[in-house]
C-alpha cells in the first residue's frame, strides 16, 4: 500500500511539474496563434503572399539580416527564434515568405541604397512591403513623402490608437511614438522588431573581479536603489591606474579605471545625462533647446576626468575597428574597470577568462528619474513605402512580427547575450530590464545628419574644450535653420 501511494503521489508530482513547465514561455518558442490584444481582425488571411522587406544586407563591419530572416539549420538561440517568429507569421497568415531583399546599405553605400529605394517608389510598382535600414541615412526630411503614415497603416493605426492597458504595444517604443511624429504624421518606427537597436544600445560594463578587488560596493545594488550616479563611478574608477610595462607613463599595455571610444560612446551622453538637443514647447512644437548649464557642468566634469591618467578615451578610426577595436582589448584582456560599448560586445566578451557584468551608464545625480540610454545610429528603423501594395498586409504582419519578437525574441536575445561560462547572469538580466526601461530616442539625434546638433560632446571631448556657451551661441542659428528646412517636408 505504501509502495502504491508513493507512486501516486510522484505521478500527481509529475503531473504538476509538466503542467507547470508547458504553461511557461520559453525563449525562442513560437507563439501559434495571436495574442488577445492583438487588433489584426478575426480570420485575416494574405494566402501564398509573400512579405517583402528591402533591407542591408551582411558586411564586413556587421550584420544586418539576422534580424529580419533565419537559418533553420543554425541552432544559435537568437537565430533559432527569428526563424520561428517567421514561421508563426507565415502560419498565421497564409504566407508562402517572409522575404529579405538584401542590397548593400551600409555608411559607405548609403546613396545607393536611397536611390533603389526611390526609384522604386517613384515607379510605383510596390516592390516592397517594408524598407528596414540604418536610421541615420533614413532620417532625411526629403524623404519623408516616400514613406507612408503608420498612424494611416490599418491594425498599426489601432495599436497606436488603443489607450486600453490589456492591449499592451509595447514592442513599438514610446520615445519615437512621441518625437518622431510631426504634424500627426510618423514616418520611422523602432521596436522590437529592430534587432539592432538592442545590438547598438549604449551599457557599461564592468571587471568583476577587479570590483571585489578594489573592494568596490555592490555595483547591482547600487543600480536597485537608484544611487548610481556618475560621480559614484568616477569615484570608484579614480586611482585605478596601473604601469604594467613599468614605463611611468598611461600607455596602451597598461590598466585602467575606465575606457570608452571617443566618438560614438560620447555622443550617448546626451542620453545618459538627460541634456537632449531638442524638446517640445508648449504647443507641441520642436526646437533646439540644450540646457547651457548642465551641458558646461557634465563638460567640466568629463574633460577633468579625462585628463587622468585613470582614464582612457581613445580616438580610434574605423580601420582600428575594423582590425581589431583596441578597447575591446583593454576589456578582454582584463585591463578595464569600467568599459562604455554597446551591448552587441557582450558576444565578444563572452571568451573572456575574467567574469564581468553588464549595468546601465549612471546617472548625473540622483534627481534624475532613469538610467538613459540610446542606440548608436547604426541600428534599424521601419519604414513603409508610400507604393506599399497592400496596406492591410502591411500593416497586419509588421505589427504580428513586432509583438512576437518581443515575446520570443528579445527572450532568446537576453539568454544569448547574457550566458557566460554556460552561467547566466541574472544580475544583468536585471539590469537589462532597467535598461530597456531608459531607452531614449530624441528628435534631435534621430536627425543628426540632418540637423547637426547631436555631436557636441564629441567635439567638445576632441578639443578639450568645455566652453559649451560660445560654441552653442555660434552653432545654433544654423540648428536651427536646418531644423526649419527639414519640417517644411511635414507640412
Amino acid at each position: 500500500m505504501k509502495r502504491v501511494l508513493a507512486l501516486i503521489l510522484c505521478f500527481l508530482m509529475l503531473v504538476c511539474l509538466f503542467a507547470s513547465c508547458t504553461g511557461k514561455k520559453k525563449s525562442g518558442e513560437a507563439v501559434k496563434e495571436l495574442s488577445d490584444s492583438s487588433h489584426v481582425p478575426e480570420g485575416t488571411t494574405f494566402k501564398d503572399e509573400t512579405f517583402t522587406i528591402l533591407c542591408r544586407e551582411d558586411n564586413v563591419y556587421g550584420d544586418y539580416l539576422y534580424e529580419i530572416v533565419a537559418d533553420e539549420a543554425e541552432t544559435e538561440l537568437v537565430n533559432q527564434a527569428v526563424y520561428q517568429r517567421n514561421r508563426t507569421v507565415m502560419d498565421t497568415f497564409g504566407l508562402s515568405d517572409v522575404e529579405a531583399r538584401a542590397i548593400p546599405g551600409d555608411w559607405n553605400s548609403k546613396d545607393d541604397f536611397v536611390n533603389t529605394m526611390r526609384n522604386s517608389i517613384d515607379a510605383g510598382i510596390g516592390d516592397f512591403d517594408l524598407i528596414m535600414s540604418q536610421q541615420a541615412y533614413l532620417a532625411q526630411g526629403e524623404l519623408a513623402q516616400y514613406f507612408y503614415d503608420f498612424n494611416q497603416v490599418p491594425v498599426i493605426k489601432d495599436t497606436l490608437a488603443c489607450e486600453d492597458e490589456s492591449h499592451d504595444h509595447s514592442y513599438y517604443y514610446e520615445d519615437a511614438i512621441d518625437e518622431l511624429t510631426i504634424n500627426g504624421q510618423l514616418k520611422y518606427m523602432v521596436g522590437d522588431y529592430s534587432l539592432t537597436y538592442w545590438d547598438h544600445v549604449y551599457v557599461l560594463y564592468f571587471n568583476k573581479v577587479m570590483a571585489e578587488n578594489y573592494q568596490l560596493e555592490n555595483i547591482y545594488d547600487l543600480v536597485r536603489n537608484g544611487e548610481w550616479t556618475v560621480d559614484k563611478m568616477l569615484e570608484m574608477a579614480k586611482g585605478k591606474w596601473v604601469d604594467l610595462n613599468s614605463d611611468e607613463w598611461p600607455g596602451q599595455e597598461d590598466s585602467f579605471g575606465y575606457v570608452s571610444e571617443l566618438m560614438n560612446p560620447v555622443d550617448a551622453w546626451n542620453s545618459h545625462f538627460d541634456v537632449q538637443p531638442t524638446h517640445r514647447d508648449e504647443n507641441g512644437d520642436i526646437v533646439i533647446d540644450y540646457d547651457v548649464g548642465k551641458m558646461t557642468n557634465v563638460l567640466t566634469k568629463m574633460l577633468d576626468f579625462k585628463a587622468t591618467d585613470d582614464c582612457a578615451i581613445v580616438n580610434t578610426s574605423s580601420d582600428d575597428i575594423a582590425s581589431g577595436n583596441p578597447c575591446d582589448k583593454y576589456f578582454l584582456e582584463g585591463r578595464g574597470l569600467f568599459y562604455h560599448a554597446t551591448l552587441q560586445k557582450a558576444q565578444v566578451f563572452r571568451k573572456m577568462e575574467t567574469d564581468f557584468g553588464i549595468v546601465p551608464y549612471p546617472k548625473w545625480d540622483t534627481n534624475q528619474t532613469k538610467y538613459y540610454t540610446c542606440s548608436q545610429d547604426g541600428y534599424s528603423a521601419a519604414c513603409v513605402p508610400a507604393d506599399a501594395p497592400n496596406l492591410e498586409l502591411t500593416g497586419a504582419v509588421f505589427d504580428t512580427l513586432s509583438s512576437v519578437s518581443k515575446e520570443t525574441v528579445i527572450p532568446a536575445y537576453y539568454d544569448e547575450a547574457l550566458t557566460f561560462k554556460y552561467t547566466r547572469d541574472e544580475d544583468s538580466a536585471e539590469m537589462l530590464d532597467i535598461i530597456r526601461e531608459g531607452f531614449s530616442i530624441n528628435f534631435g539625434k534621430f536627425y543628426n545628419e540632418t540637423i547637426r546638433c547631436a555631436r557636441v560632446f564629441r567635439d567638445m571631448v576632441l578639443n578639450d574644450n568645455p566652453n559649451f556657451a560660445s560654441y552653442y551661441a555660434a552653432n545654433k542659428p544654423g540648428y536651427e535653420r536646418k531644423l526649419s528646412q527639414l519640417l517644411e517636408y511635414y507640412e
